[in-house]
């Protein structure tokens, strides 16, 4: 089962974190180890991160107000996402696989006065049943963590409502094929033709950056591609250097739909199973057309 932390504080100023001085506050940033996120805590006073996280919402281009939106934040961090979605007066879930303690979550979302809900859950475990369904997902920065990326992206369509937005970031292959050496090459200057071939580079044990979570690095023509397969339509995409960003806004394809069936029908849950019954060919009467109707 997850974990929820959830701390409930109005941001008035008869509020524990409100009656800080501005002293006690930078001190309470500082006694976060490592913060990867640059938040505005208050005029002038800024978390130490290291991430570019204005440039990257600002390519996201979302709502100035997402009042009455439900938004799910995947792989949350330290939570500046999460908080300025917040801000804009949306309602929030952030999840993450480690403690908010162990990041700078916990302090931010304190000094903020922030009830955005944090959960320690697996993506793998996100379903309309646990968490409901969502208006905006944010997936920034996780598509290359994970062992199955395409199950994921079908974890997120599925929590997802109808015509809701995927925002996905990850880094990206097209200028930055890593070689034997340890080197990094475009595609393009290989063979032109390999950006537009879907290319995914695989990264055993911790050959990127030292990180053995470092798994994978798509092309943009990949990813666009892994996109539409788990059912979102590319509305948007910026590249940034290494790095991209794409807009995704969910639809509906009953072939898609009907081969996830299959895919899940075929999978086996225990030792020698029987081989599936021949599924009927997909009709309006049969296909689901809605997250919550796919088993």
């Amino acid at each position: 089962m997850p974990r929820h932390h959830r701390t409930r504080r109005d941001g008035s100023r008869d509020s524990p974190a409100a009656s800080l001085t501005d002293r006690q506050v930078r001190e309470r940033i500082a006694s976060v180890a490592h913060w990867y996120h640059r938040i505005e805590i208050r005029p002038g006073i800024v978390t130490p991160g290291i991430s570019e996280t204005d440039r990257t919402l600002k390519s996201l281009d979302l709502p100035a107000r997402c009042d009455g939106m439900r938004v799910l934040d995947i792989g949350v961090r330290d939570g500046y996402f999460s908080f300025e979605l917040e801000r804009r007066g949306a309602e929030v879930v952030a999840i993450d696989y480690i403690d908010a303690a162990q990041t700078g979550f916990a302090v931010a979302h304190e000094l903020l006065g922030s009830q955005v809900e944090y959960v320690v859950d697996n993506i793998y475990n996100v379903v309309p049943e646990r968490y409901g369904t969502f208006d905006i997902v944010l997936f920034l920065g996780v598509v290359y963590h994970l062992r199955d990326p395409l199950l994921a992206l079908d974890r997120l369509w599925d929590v997802c409502n109808a015509n809701a937005t995927l925002a996905l970031e990850t880094q990206i292959l097209d200028s930055s094929l890593l070689m034997l050496d340890g080197s990094f090459e475009s595609l393009g200057s290989i063979d032109p033709r390999l950006d537009d071939l879907c290319l995914m580079q695989f990264h055993p044990g911790d050959s990127l950056h030292g990180d053995h979570t470092n798994y994978w690095s798509p092309n943009a023509a990949c990813t666009r591609g892994l996109m539409e397969a788990a059912g979102f339509e590319i509305a948007a995409e910026v590249i940034l250097g290494t790095r991209g960003v794409w807009v995704g806004r969910r639809t509906v394809d009953f072939e898609q739909i009907y081969h996830r069936r299959i895919e899940k029908a075929t999978v086996a849950e225990g030792p020698d199973p029987a081989p599936p019954a021949p599924s009927p060919e997909p009709t309006d009467a049969t296909v689901p057309t809605a997250a919550a109707d796919v088993p």
